[in-house]
């Protein structure tokens, strides 16, 4: 059975709506991020926000072709389309690794430990919000992590079967096209010389050309009734 988008819609409508999603999504943090740059960049991690702001318009940038790649069905523009989301869910999967590791490993920590006495302000805030994160419930910590992996994964499934069908219809066509295409010499046409010419229209004289020598002429009769033909 074909892989289909949604169970039963064509994976076509499905790469046009991830990659829609997808550009709309990364577009808008980079827009927020570059408008964030010109209003507060004396004022924010400047340096960190134009890396961020870089990578969320390059992502944008290949979702746009994705899209266009699934509206003009380019094998190239939906392969690096499907390279994008295949890069996204690693980072997702690494970040979420990282995200239970922080939350397990400081769930049992105080906040009076955590600051050990420190005065640093940066410090200070640092473990209160690590104290407010280990007030997540955990099931709700789990689906944070599990949903948005699961749909990178299946946006990654939906763009690579599409890749796929494209590819094996540009094989099939190829292999059609080889099919009839002609296996043997090619075509070379006779130049044109008097042999090609018909007997009846010779282009020079020999001496049955003349009509008088033709097949099928009758000769006239020079004498009356004294013709050697009609003596036998």
């Amino acid at each position: 059975m074909a892989a289909k988008f949604l169970c039963c819609l064509p994976l076509r409508l499905g790469v046009v709506v991830i990659s829609f999603l997808q550009f709309l999504f990364c577009g808008a943090i980079a827009g927020s991020l570059w408008w964030a740059l010109c209003c507060y960049g004396h004022s924010i991690h400047e340096t960190a926000a134009i890396v961020v702001a870089a990578i969320y318009s390059a992502a944008a940038l290949v979702a746009f072709l994705g899209l266009l790649g699934a509206f003009s069905r380019k094998t190239g523009l939906v392969k690096a389309f499907f390279l994008l989301l295949s890069a996204i869910l690693l980072v997702e999967i690494g970040g979420s690794i990282w995200y239970l590791t922080t939350f397990y490993r400081n769930r049992h920590q105080t906040l009076a430990e955590c600051i050990n006495g420190s005065s640093d302000s940066n410090r200070i805030a640092y473990c209160n919000s690590l104290d407010a994160f280990k007030r997540i419930h955990q099931g709700v910590l789990l689906t944070s992590v599990i949903v948005p992996i699961v749909l990178q994964a299946y946006a990654c499934y939906v763009v690579y079967y599409y890749f796929k069908r494209l590819e094996s219809q540009r094989v099939e066509r190829q292999r059609a096209s080889q099919v009839f295409q002609p296996s043997g010499p090619v075509y070379q046409p006779v130049k044109v010389h008097d042999d090609a010419f018909p007997v009846s229209q010779p282009t020079y004289q020999y001496p049955y050309a003349d009509t008088a020598n033709s097949f099928g002429h009758t000769h006239q009769h020079s004498f009356a009734g004294n013709d050697a033909g009609n003596k036998l």
